[in-house]
């Protein structure tokens, strides 16, 4: 699993609004079928929950906003980042969401997932979980844009 810390660097955000234009990025709102929150991820689609669950360090499993999507959900989507149709969603701790979000996406199939975390737990840097290609880190990077 690989994490990395992402520090603010002057311009980052002009190099991925920029780099944004060129990744082939589209959105489809719900659809019949579709999870509609990331805890329905658990029941509805156990292989994508399972997914998620393998890039998930030991301690952030064990926090239920992270492990169990026991939190403040955004709806999921069906996106295509570089070609590849993903779900994507976002998750925050109840009452805490400036300072503790996650977002993820795990590819419509099941077989791999990455995410981006800002957390207590990550003592308030933006983390990568999983080993998100080019395109899939501009897309998860702009749910932590000010």
């Amino acid at each position: 699993m690989a994490l990395r810390f992402l520090g603010h660097a002057p311009g980052l955000s002009l190099l991925v609004a920029g780099s944004l234009l060129c990744a082939g990025i589209s959105a489809q709102a719900a659809s019949p079928g579709l999870p509609a929150y990331p805890w329905d991820l658990r029941k509805k689609m156990p292989v994508h929950y399972q997914a998620y669950l393998k890039i998930l360090p030991t301690r952030l499993k064990r926090t239920a906003w992270f492990g169990r999507f026991d939190g403040t959900g955004m709806p999921v989507e069906r996106v295509t980042v570089d070609g590849k149709a993903y779900f994507t969603g976002g998750i925050c701790k109840p009452h805490d969401c400036a300072d503790n979000y996650l977002t993820f996406l795990i590819e419509v199939d099941g077989t791999r997932a990455v995410a981006m975390v800002k957390a207590a737990e990550t003592v308030g840097r933006i983390v990568e979980l999983g080993d998100p290609t080019t395109a899939e880190r501009q897309f998860m990077a702009q749910e932590f844009q000010d």
